[in-house]
């Protein structure tokens, strides 16, 4: 990537002059149907590029959910396209966008980890993760906003701004990885990585009505990324749908088992706890994780547990499932002390980028003795590590004690906040409490809407059991298909009913070498859309016509046949005649 430029929001966006359309819309599009259509010829890989810088150009000023956008997109989209149809796809992400998280390292992008102060800061090299996903045919269409050095969880604040909620304006995103749940909620990319300590994928997840995963601690190579508490950060993947969260966790992690075998499957035999204390909607406790569930999430807790049962889930209650873990992240100054020096930026510690002042959150707090000194090194981080070796334990014997598969709960307790409340109010998720403090994996799914807003279920599983989770998340899916596009970033082109027509004809001729004048009529057409309905009736009444004399020919054929047989009739009466 030679150039990029800034997308930052009340400065100018990208400029595209004419609308790109397509014989099919995006927006509720699975990788599998995406990658169909591009075998079918509805679309090309620049042609999906397109469709999305220009959703980008559309909407992102609304909701701030970006802060760099790669200006090579298209060239790279080309290139996989000639590579497609020269040697097929790499993988099932090839030629699809991604936004990333902007404190994972893209090579030729920034790497602000949301602070201003950060703009000159460009890696040498792609984090692993990326690396993975480039290689495999990914195209990094952009970087997201996120919550300053991923701080807080309520919100996502950074030196560019807030960033929105992707079906109303006036309320949180939450965070820190919020651009990013943003971005795939509102069709800005097929898929985004965001990171998670505490809960930053998970809960935004929720509050955007999108599909969060936080794999196995150290399932996915963090290299290149800019941690907070590293003991915690993973890297985890945001989707629309249950499958396309599968597709990508095989590609980007480190283990042999493929996910997607366990898509689509019923839930005999799988064992589910409910974990009581996390949906009391009548406890009067401030605890963030046992406090007081709303009722309306309450409700719809119990409308989830009553699906999964149906669909052949056994369901048993617990009473809690307390872990003693404490959150501790002396070690962030240091890694980030390590890291920028790796980097082209003239901020070379914490304490320059606080003298420089580019920043807005509260980071002066991390600066101090453990700057450069290694607190791995010590006993009290060591005790730290004792602690949560226990709580694995712990959490392990609960699992095999009552012989379960998965622990299910809320993502968020609460009904979502406001841009304003979410900036002093406190956040009440079990999402935190869990998973991250003892390195399981959990997936937050969308499980309804309240008040047109959405909430997420959380199924959380044991250390590599990620494919237990995608067969709970993906059974429910298959019964729910919670997610819809939000009405505040709706398509930007609209399909004439007459499309259909068309299509149906180039699927049933596209193979026959007798229409091939046509076809490549067709699939020219598709690249270049522009649903003139003059033009594709036009092209259907070529298809008719073609197909009109066939049947013409054939007709043709069957009376010549047929006056050959007569005459040879004749002819064999005249015969028996003279010889009599």
């Amino acid at each position: 990537m030679k150039k990029l430029f800034f997308l930052i929001v009340l400065l100018i966006p990208i400029k595209v002059f004419s609308l790109e359309q397509a014989v099919v819309d995006i927006n509720n599009l699975n990788i599998y149907e995406i990658q169909e259509y591009v075998d079918k010829g509805y679309l090309t890989y620049e042609k999906i590029v397109k469709l999305y810088l220009e959703r980008i150009e559309a909407y992102n000023e609304q909701y701030n959910a970006l802060i760099t956008i790669n200006e090579n997109a298209l060239e790279e989209a080309k290139k996989l396209d000639l590579e497609y149809q020269e040697k097929g796809r790499r993988s099932l992400i090839h030629g699809l966008p991604v936004i990333v998280k902007d404190n994972i390292d893209v090579k030729g992008m920034p790497t602000t980890n949301g602070a201003k102060g950060l703009l000159d800061s460009y890696p040498y090299e792609n984090a692993e993760v990326i690396q993975t996903l480039i290689d495999n045919g990914a195209i990094i269409i952009a970087k997201a906003n996120m919550d300053e050095f991923a701080f807080n969880a309520t919100y996502t604040h950074s030196s560019f701004g807030d960033t929105y909620n992707a079906y109303n304006t006036l309320y949180s995103s939450y965070g820190s990885s919020g651009g990013s749940a943003v971005a795939v909620a509102s069709n800005l990319a097929v898929f985004a990585l965001g990171t998670d300590t505490g809960s930053s994928i998970r809960v935004p997840s929720s509050a955007n009505g999108v599909v969060g995963i936080r794999p196995t601690f150290d399932l996915v190579n963090t290299d290149g990324v800019i941690k907070f508490e590293e003991t915690r950060d993973v890297v985890g993947i945001i989707t629309k749908y249950v499958s396309d969260n599968a597709i990508v966790l095989d590609i980007i992690d480190n283990s042999d088992i493929k996910y997607e075998q366990y898509l689509n499957k019923d839930l005999t035999g799988i064992k589910i706890a409910v974990i009581k204390g996390f949906m009391n909607p009548n406890t009067n406790s401030n605890s963030v994780d046992y406090g007081k569930t709303d009722k309306f999430i309450y409700d719809m807790m119990n409308e989830a547990i009553a699906k999964l049962e149906e669909l052949g889930a056994e369901i048993i209650y617990l009473d809690n499932f307390y872990l003693t873990y404490k959150f501790d992240a002396t070690t962030m100054c240091y890694n980030f002390n390590n890291y920028i020096k790796g980097t082209s930026s003239k901020i070379k510690s914490l304490d320059d980028l606080i003298k420089n002042g580019g920043y807005t959150q509260y980071i002066e707090g991390y600066n101090g003795y453990y700057c450069n000194n290694d607190y791995k090194l010590t006993n009290a981080y060591q005790n730290y590590l004792s602690i949560r070796n226990n709580n694995i334990k712990t959490a392990n014997n609960r699992f095999e004690e009552y012989d379960i598969d998965a622990i299910i709960y809320p993502t968020l307790k609460t009904e979502l906040y406001t841009n304003t409340e979410a900036k002093y109010s406190q956040i009440y998720t079990p999402s935190s409490s869990t998973a991250p403090l003892i390195g399981f994996p959990a997936i937050s799914i969308p499980m309804g809407f309240n008040n047109n807003l959405p909430y997420g279920l959380e199924i959380m599983a044991q250390a590599n059991n990620e494919k237990i989770i995608y067969q709970i998340a993906s059974a429910y899916e298959n019964i729910t298909n919670y997610y819809q596009t939000p009405t505040i970033a709706p398509s930007l082109y609209k399909i004439p009913e007459e499309i259909n027509n068309l299509l149906k004809y180039y699927d049933t001729y596209k193979n026959d070498s007798k229409y091939e004048q046509i076809n490549n009529e067709v699939k020219n057409y598709f690249i270049n859309f522009d649903s003139n309905i003059d033009t594709i009736n036009n092209l259907i009444n070529k298809y008719e016509e073609e197909k009109n004399k066939k049947e013409i020919t054939i007709a043709d054929k069957n009376y010549n046949y047929l006056i050959v047989i007569l005459g040879a009739l004749v002819l064999v009466i005249i015969v028996k005649k003279v010889r009599k």
